[in-house]
């Protein structure tokens, strides 16, 4: 994989956020023969089985050579449900889908039979079952997954057909085609308007103006795996020394998460540091995916009135210390002088 050093990086994910104000652990060292000469100032660093006075340089993000892991199948599928459109314009889903786990049905059709009823009321069940008592339009479909790439793009061929339609249609809508998707992305089906005499199941008029189906691809949400972290945001100092913050966070995969550290004062400005993680379990470690943003806010809490955007991606293995540089200070004069880089420690929990 890669690290990237530069614009920013960050780490893992966030259900609680704890803050502390701590001095980050040093870079690694060893190769070291006897005690530190320099412990009595409190300093000294050991370095190709050297002693050196100072603080330790921050570490080089880890260079490591490409690999190409095998297709992440284990965490997706494939959802085909009802939705809802209201007559004031707002769309809902309506309850039911059906899921096609790639973990299990990789090459393998999966069909389903989706009935339309009453005041756009969705009933779902398999072959060879019949269209639900009273449905109005119903539906046949079925998706085969094919092929899932390591960025989890999920190709696969979707069926499907209109099979019960009681309204005006001649000739039953149909596709039949091969699509590729990311999780987090849709594509509509079909649609059909509700009867304007329908009713709701306790008889009160409807309003529910059109029923659809849907297919997305989306990371499975009963994944059970944990990531753990450790992020400091690091200033050092004209001294040598620094001052930091720690976030320890923890969050399962693809979960895209924010964080936040106290504000940074610069003379009478201050800035904030935010933004949001995901990460991903690779072969040999962590890939983590970063935005985040420094920003100078407007008096109040109304918003900021400039801001600079960092974005970067990083390979991490677990029980790695990572130093990333942060962009040196703006061209009009704030936080002029002052170096900030986060640090990142990060591992698999479970």
């Amino acid at each position: 994989m890669r690290s990237t050093l530069g614009a920013l990086s960050l780490l893992l994910l966030a259900s609680g956020i704890a803050y502390a104000q701590t001095t980050p652990p040093p870079a690694p060292t060893g190769g070291c023969v006897g005690a530190n000469p320099f412990a009595a100032m409190n300093t000294g660093y050991c370095r190709n089985g050297g002693w050196f006075p100072g603080n330790p340089p921050a570490p080089a993000p880890t260079q490591i050579p490409p690999q190409a892991p095998a297709p992440a199948a284990d965490d997706i599928s494939i959802y085909v449900g009802g939705y809802q459109l209201t007559t004031n314009g707002a769309e809902k889903t309506a309850g039911v889908s059906r899921g096609v786990h790639l973990r299990w049905s990789m090459g393998k059709p999966t069909a389903a039979v989706f009935s339309m009823v009453g005041c756009g009321d969705f009933a779902v069940t398999v072959p060879p079952a019949a269209f639900a008592d009273k449905a109005t339009a119903g539906w046949r479909v079925e998706v085969t997954p094919t092929k899932v790439t390591t960025d989890h793009a999920v190709t696969f061929r979707l069926r499907w057909v209109r099979a019960l339609d009681t309204g005006t249609a001649f000739t039953p809508a149909n596709e039949d085609l091969e699509l590729t998707l990311k999780p987090g992305e849709a594509r509509p089906i079909d649609s059909v308007p509700v009867p304007t005499t329908a009713k709701t199941s306790n008889g009160r008029p409807c309003a529910i103006k059109t029923a659809s189906l849907r297919l997305t691809v989306e990371f499975d949400s009963s994944d059970r795996r944990l990531i753990g972290a450790d992020v400091w945001l690091v200033e050092r100092l004209p001294n040598g020394k620094e001052d930091s913050q720690l976030q320890s966070v923890r969050a399962m995969p693809h979960q895209d998460v924010p964080f936040y550290f106290d504000s940074i004062s610069d003379g009478t400005n201050r800035f904030d540091f935010y933004g949001r993680l995901i990460a991903e379990l690779t072969e040999g470690g962590i890939e983590i995916d970063v935005e985040a943003t420094r920003a100078m806010p407007h008096p109040g809490q109304k918003g900021y009135q400039a801001a600079r955007f960092f974005r970067a991606t990083i390979h991490i293995k677990p029980g790695e210390i990572v130093d990333v540089a942060l962009t040196p200070q703006d061209k009009d004069g704030n936080l002029v002088n002052r170096v900030f880089s986060l640090r990142i420690r990060a591992k698999q929990i479970r």
